[in-house]
């Protein structure tokens, strides 16, 4: 009994941990506070170009939701909507599942590798994944994608696929840009991946 406990404080004390550290990293080098609706100039941008059926039940689906304000307004928007939000990583996973039941989100949260994330039957995809992360996602969403499906990622464009429309993102400050302004300092010259300011669209 005395070692489950132990355990169960241990995995409590890492979890607890992690959630800090992903706050502290978030508020002082990105500039904007997580745990909220992160970069509301950016869902506001967005919102308007997504229009989609009402008239039908639809299927939303996002790859690494856990703290996307965007795809939360998306779900309001589209109340009628099944939303559905992938994790293909642990700790995003659990960060996720915690912010759900917060927030009382109809979102569901589930842990999925990319191959193995069920999109046959969505209508909408919002995908928010570094190009590490999306190996394969471009094949995958034209061999599984029904015909019409939309798709959207901020920040980089999905290999294989070919988008019809682009929308530029630019910054404004957040909340609390005033804690980043020194962010440089602690970020990487020449990243492996460089994130773009903007919004690629795609038709399946």
């Amino acid at each position: 009994m005395e070692s489950f406990i132990f355990y169960l404080y241990g995995a409590i004390f890492i979890v607890t941990g992690y959630f800090v550290l992903i706050f502290i990293f978030d508020l002082l080098l990105r500039g904007f506070s997580p745990f909220i609706p992160s970069r509301p100039w950016v869902v506001e941008q967005l919102m308007p170009e997504i229009i989609l059926p009402t008239n039908k039940p639809i299927k939303l689906v996002a790859f690494s939701s856990g703290r996307s304000g965007f795809f939360k307004t998306l779900g309001e928007k589209y109340p009628n909507a099944e939303l559905i939000g992938y994790e293909n990583a642990v700790f995003p996973y659990l960060v996720a599942k915690t912010q759900a039941f917060l927030r009382r989100s109809r979102i569901q949260i589930r842990y999925s590798v990319i191959h193995r994330m069920d999109v046959h039957d969505a209508d909408f995809i919002y995908c928010h994944l570094r190009p590490d992360k999306m190996r394969g996602l471009g094949k995958k969403l034209k061999f599984e994608c029904k015909t019409g499906t939309i798709v959207i990622s901020t920040g980089f464009v999905i290999p294989y696929l070919e988008s019809n429309r682009i929308i530029e993102l630019p910054d404004k400050e957040g909340r609390f840009a005033f804690l980043s302004k020194n962010q440089d300092l602690f970020q990487k010259k020449n990243k492996k991946f460089k994130k773009e300011k903007k919004a690629f669209f795609y038709e399946i």
